[in-house]
């Protein structure tokens, strides 16, 4: 099968980006030819990846989208795939996969911590009114054969804000390398980690993983260590962006406690360092950081507007926030875990539930949709 895969950007920093990489990878150890149309990308040796440049115009967000947008879809016609699959909101594509949700929605929830004023230049720009245009297209138009919603928060978000059947809708949910991402990492890192971060094996460390911190709701976490107060912890916060703009929103003489990193290219030492994992998102579709932390049996918090909270049996293996906005609510559940017997019994529920999404599992779904748009 000769597939094209549509996504601006192919660089492995994120779970997102890594999560892609591995599921392409899947497709050519099946023997499948795999064609990535991108602007930017961290090359593959493998024989059976083939790279494609798109230019893009990078003046501003809205020029960057449509002109990608535009020249993918003039570069994508020069040659015949049996599917073609975009990660991004075009109008060239076979297969959508809405990895970032439903962006109505999006702007819901974020509006819902902004000002009246700034909800007025919010939905009035020019970017936001192009996503929308381009995400009704592909939700009403009919254009698109199938939509990969990548949990069931989402198919539902889609589902409730546009005019979209219900049975163009395949919910496929993402996978996790189960080997690199194990409990028995904690044996071999855990205290290598610890030592370097400068962390005692007595303090129980909370792991944030995420970058666009807004949509990930670290303001809200952050607010949250007022309300820890006499436990020995420490928060780690890994991600790309400006981690200064947010730390302020904890109370200065919570800031000693609070250790913010770059990604790093091995995070699965991270998380065996670690002893809960928090991504309290206002608005994500999945979170592959969840996944991954399941994986390494770490008990994990995540909000009722992360679609990972899909699979997430509250309280048996892992705990689910309501209100993401309420930090409060958020430290609440984090004291609930500082009990080592509630998080051992926890964790090992959490890798039992990722057992249940193994990479294969995903590339597989996926495969069935495209045979079955392709004998239609």
């Amino acid at each position: 099968m000769k597939i094209a895969i549509i996504r601006q950007k192919f660089v492995l920093y994120g779970g997102a980006e890594q999560f892609a990489d591995g599921f392409i990878h899947q497709l050519a150890e099946s023997g499948h030819e795999v064609h990535i149309f991108a602007n930017r990308w961290t090359p593959s040796h493998h024989s059976n990846i083939h790279h494609h440049f798109v230019a893009t115009l990078h003046l501003n967000a809205f020029i960057r989208t449509l002109s990608f947008a535009r020249s993918v879809a003039k570069k994508i016609r020069e040659q015949h795939f049996d599917i073609i699959q975009s990660h991004e909101k075009t109008w060239t594509q076979d297969v959508y996969r809405a990895g970032d949700g439903c962006h109505i929605k999006w702007l819901s929830q974020r509006s819902r911590n902004l000002s009246p004023l700034q909800n007025l230049f919010l939905y009035l720009n020019p970017f936001h009114q192009l996503i929308l245009k381009l995400e009704k297209n592909i939700f009403e138009s009919g254009q698109c054969k199938k939509i990969v919603a990548i949990s069931q928060m989402v198919k539902n978000d889609i589902l409730e804000n546009y005019k979209c059947p219900s049975e163009n809708i395949a919910v496929v949910y993402n996978g996790v390398d189960l080997k690199r991402f194990h409990p028995d990492n904690k044996n071999t890192y855990r205290k290598l980690i610890r030592e370097k971060l400068e962390i005692p094996e007595s303090a129980t460390l909370i792991l944030f993983v995420g970058s666009g911190f807004e949509r990930k709701g670290l303001q809200f976490l952050l607010e949250s260590t007022a309300y820890l107060k006499n436990e020995d912890w420490r928060l780690l916060l890994m991600g790309k962006g400006k981690f200064e703009k947010f730390i302020r929103y904890a109370p200065t003489d919570k800031h000693p406690q609070i250790i913010a990193k770059e990604p790093d290219p091995e995070i699965e030492k991270y998380y065996a360092a670690a002893d809960i994992f928090i991504l309290p998102s206002i608005y994500e579709p999945f979170g592959n950081a969840n996944l991954e932390a399941l994986a390494t049996g770490l008990p994990v918090i995540t909000t009722r507007y992360c679609g990972a909270a899909d699979i997430i049996n509250n309280k048996q293996n892992g705990l689910v926030v309501q209100d993401p906005f309420n930090p409060e609510e958020i430290a609440e559940n984090i004291r609930s875990l500082f009990d080592p017997s509630t998080r051992e019994t926890m964790g090992k529920n959490a890798r039992e539930l990722a057992e249940q999404f193994p990479l294969e599992r995903n590339s597989r779904e996926m495969l069935e949709i495209y045979k079955s748009l392709i004998s239609k």
